[in-house]
């Protein structure tokens, strides 16, 4: 074959490479991810030219399917305090151990971990924040957060574009230090004399992972973090975005 027709051949086949496939899961009663994920899954469609599946949850009941996990490129989890169906938490599990790309917003620190017993049938991961997230969440203030760039972060692909690199989050400061010592923090929160990171990368059994504890159903208002969104799941899938920008090419 011909040094052109190879070409043409390699061309033809990057115009018709798959959309990606973002999985969301919802399933939270405190910042109306219902709303705004949905919302945040169109602008993925129309400008970045994804496939998207939000799947909305109804408290320990679950989801009605987790089939989409299986074609899932991007697992987007917005879960607060369940304790979900054993079959659905084995699934999650399974695409998380399988080293496939992870994205937790807000409440993800703390998703499977219920307060109270668990339901027969039901089945808990406490420790999901700690072993695929990198976190360490253990309480949050009371106030507004500060955002702020962390040491050693600025030039990092996932905060591209983001400006003004300063700005007022109504989400209430997580606590979760000490981090894991894979984890790279990104971005840092400060409030009531407290200052704590509030964006960071991890690594799961091989697969890319991000999360924020920024989240609040204003954040989603702020160019700032519907870039820094963006970014994190193009780099957690490895991908260019559809401006020819990659976030993919730096290490966790």
């Amino acid at each position: 074959m011909g040094t052109v027709a190879a070409l043409l051949l390699f061309l033809a086949g990057a115009a018709v490479a798959p959309q990606p496939h973002v999985v969301f899961l919802c399933n939270e009663d405190e910042y109306r991810a219902r709303n705004t994920l949905p919302a945040f899954a169109r602008d993925l469609r129309e400008k970045f030219g994804c496939r998207c599946t939000v799947l909305i949850g109804k408290g320990d009941d679950g989801f009605k399917s987790l089939e989409a996990l299986k074609s899932a490129d991007v697992l987007i989890i917005f879960v607060r305090r369940r304790a979900l169906p054993k079959e659905q938490l084995d699934a999650i599990r399974a695409y998380c151990d399988a080293g496939k790309p992870v994205v937790g917003l807000r409440t993800a620190s703390h998703a499977f971990a219920k307060k109270t017993k668990t339901p027969a049938g039901h089945a808990q991961w406490p420790e999901f924040d700690r072993d695929v997230l990198g976190g360490n969440y253990h309480n949050h203030g009371k106030s507004a957060t500060e955002v702020s760039l962390a040491p050693n972060a600025a030039g990092h692909p996932l905060l591209a574009g983001i400006d003004p690199k300063k700005w007022t989050s109504k989400s209430t400061l997580y606590f979760a230090s000490p981090l894991d010592k894979k984890a790279h923090a990104l971005l840092l929160g400060s409030s009531e004399g407290k200052t704590e990171p509030v964006a960071w990368t991890h690594a799961y059994k091989g697969g890319r992972v991000f999360y924020t504890s920024l989240g609040h159903q204003d954040d989603f208002a702020a160019p700032q973090f519907r870039t820094l969104l963006v970014n994190a799941i193009f780099w957690s899938m490895d991908r260019p975005l559809s401006n020819g920008k990659n976030p993919a090419r730096e290490n966790p």
